[in-house]
């Protein structure tokens, strides 16, 4: 399988060449794909746009590690104001910590449970269509993406 080495064996502390494979690639394509669809389907299920967003909170131990302007360029996340999108770290793990030290709180995780809604995207109508079109970079729908589209324009400027 054709590889790019990030780092050469000699300089990776691990002694094996740190590389990036088309396999690679073709997983951040489609775990971006379905992160942008899922969320873009949820937001038009509720009549809204991104746009019509205050905040938006990225959960989760890996957020903590992504460059929240370099998501938007590869279309991970919607091309959003970088002061609306917050990192709150693992959650999960906080709320089930919560849970098990105070009473108040497992109560209100049974009502969030209980209040929750299930969502099928496989079989929400449009969700495939907006998956694929979601495994280009940043999307088959520039549009979607203005900040993008600025910052490639003054890129050819200056070529």
């Amino acid at each position: 399988m054709l590889e790019f080495v990030v780092v050469p064996a000699e300089r990776s502390g691990t002694r094996q060449d740190i590389v990036i494979t088309q396999a690679d690639i073709e997983n951040l394509l489609r775990a971006k794909a379905a992160i942008y669809a899922g969320a873009l389907i949820l937001i038009k299920s509720l009549n809204l746009d991104f746009a019509d967003l205050d905040r938006v909170f990225l959960a989760g131990g890996f957020g903590n590690y992504l460059d929240r302007e370099k998501a938007i360029t590869i279309g991970l996340i919607p091309d959003l104001p970088l002061e609306k999108i917050r990192f709150v770290g693992n959650t999960s793990v906080i709320g089930a910590k919560m849970a098990l030290l105070s009473q108040d709180a497992f109560e209100k995780c049974a009502d969030i449970a209980q209040s929750a809604t299930y969502y099928d995207l496989i079989s929400f109508p449009h969700y495939y269509e907006e998956f694929l079109a979601a495994k280009f970079l940043p999307h088959t729908e520039l549009e979607r993406f203005p900040s993008v589209q600025e910052r490639l324009r003054a890129r050819e400027k200056v070529t």
